[in-house]
């Protein structure tokens, strides 16, 4: 029985791994397939470079700000209703997109239904992995957010010969039906066990909640004061009980801002590297089909950057925290050179090193934030997490086609994102500055 308990927990830990790949694939299908319409899209609605690319900058926004209601949910339904019903969502959202009349239209759908549900869907298996692998946890999290590497191999291509057979609509029909697997993936998790769920906080209302046990001598019938108060103080309890969840706390730890800042930095730059890549490589002179061609080889060697260097990590060959540094490093000088890149092969090999780096700093920094912050935080911080970086994209998400309106081309605002994925590094030397004066004050 219990062999067949464990193989069960078993199980359940990579149907977690599996959600999580299912949710980054289709993140990935769904901006990377925007961006790849983005100059139809702009025809098509006849509207300016940097307006399409906010728009879609406003969908990755929305999917950050709602990933706030992941943990209440999670509290209230459990993660395998909400994961299945927010796939399902997240198909339907995409296929009633798809015979919108407006740009405007088309962004109100996908951020309304399709960014709640990604992020619901994104946030709650994260947090499910951080509570079921004790061990292989690098290992699980580099599976899992390689569907985003999968997506970057085949959205480009794949989202490019629909929209020359289909057009925008027929692509986002199609894409709108294979994200509807998302719910299919979330109808095999199965609850944690008690223990556990009494350790993560899960309460269950026994029947008697409300009975004639609970009321006191005092409040007899009659007595409105009496009722008042206790009906007053349900209420109060009620709702702490309900901002709880919101985990609003963590927002007061100084570990939780080092690991947003580093998370939010590559989090934004890797979402504009997405939406206008392709827009980029086009406006250097190269034919759409190079341009995806250079996505593809990004994807690829993003998974083989995750299937290095996550064992690596799990062994303890490379720490934790050197690999980040050398991440954010490959990352960002890849970005800086971005201008004077200009040949094929010189702008695939770049391409491969930045999502490859990437890749790993996002597997990275979720064993960073288990680390600094716990697994009982791990739902709350990632939400949170989420918020901040939909705030960056909610304010600078247009700069980039602006400055390409403005000059005629992307080689400013990619030297922008390379300073910006900079900024995880001084996160980390803030952390070690922080550790070093904590250590000396113990001594």
């Amino acid at each position: 029985m219990g062999e067949t308990e464990a193989r069960g927990r078993s199980h359940q830990g990579w149907f977690a791994v599996l959600c999580l790949f299912a949710s980054y694939f289709l993140w990935v299908l769904l901006i990377k397939g925007l961006g790849v319409m983005l100059p139809t899209l702009q025809e098509q609605f006849a509207a300016q470079t940097w307006l399409v690319g906010w728009m879609v900058s406003i969908i990755t926004a929305v999917i950050c700000v709602t990933g706030l209601l992941a943990r209440p949910l999670e509290v209230i339904f459990g993660t395998r209703t909400v994961v299945t019903v927010s796939g399902f969502v997240l198909g339907v959202s995409i296929i009633i997109a798809s015979i919108t009349t407006s740009i405007v239209a088309l962004t109100v759908t996908l951020a309304l239904a399709a960014g709640p549900s990604l992020s619901v869907v994104h946030i709650l298996t994260r947090s499910e992995i951080g509570r079921r692998f004790t061990t292989n946890y690098a290992t699980a999290v580099g599976i899992g957010t390689s569907g985003a590497a999968i997506g970057m191999v085949t959205a480009g291509p794949f989202t490019q010969l629909l929209l020359d057979t289909y057009g925008w609509r027929g692509a986002l029909l199609i894409l709108g039906g294979l994200t509807l697997h998302l719910g299919v993936c979330g109808a095999l998790l199965r609850p944690l066990s008690t223990e556990t769920q009494m350790n993560g906080n899960y309460r269950s209302v026994s029947p008697d909640a409300d009975g004639e046990t609970q009321v006191s001598s005092s409040d007899v019938p009659g007595t409105d004061s009496s009722k008042q108060t206790s009906r007053l103080g349900a209420f109060k309890d009620a709702l702490s009980a309900q901002l709880k969840h919101f985990g609003f706390s963590v927002c007061f730890q100084v570990s939780f801002w080092i690991t947003t800042v580093v998370f939010t930095c590559s989090r934004f730059v890797s979402d504009h590297w997405l939406i206008y890549y392709v827009s980029q490589a086009e406006a250097k002179g190269f034919s759409p089909y190079e341009a995806v061609t250079f996505t593809t080889a990004a994807g690829v060697g993003n998974i083989v950057f995750k299937a290095v260097f996550g064992p690596v990590v799990d062994r303890g060959l490379l720490r934790m925290r050197p690999a980040m540094v050398l991440m954010i490093t490959l990352g960002s000088l890849s970005l800086l050179i971005t201008p004077w890149v200009n040949s094929y092969w010189l702008m695939m090999i770049d391409a491969v090193v930045y999502f490859g780096g990437a890749g790993v700093l996002v597997a990275l920094n979720d064993l960073y934030t288990r680390e600094l912050l716990g697994t009982d935080l791990l739902a709350c911080a990632f939400a949170w997490m989420e918020l901040v970086t939909a705030m960056l994209s909610f304010s600078l998400g247009f700069l980039p086609g602006w400055m390409y309106d403005q000059t005629g081309s992307f080689d400013l605002a990619f030297l922008i994102l390379g300073c910006i994925s900079f900024l995880p590094l001084v996160a980390l030397i803030a952390e070690w500055v922080l550790g070093r004066c904590k250590s000396q004050q113990d001594a």
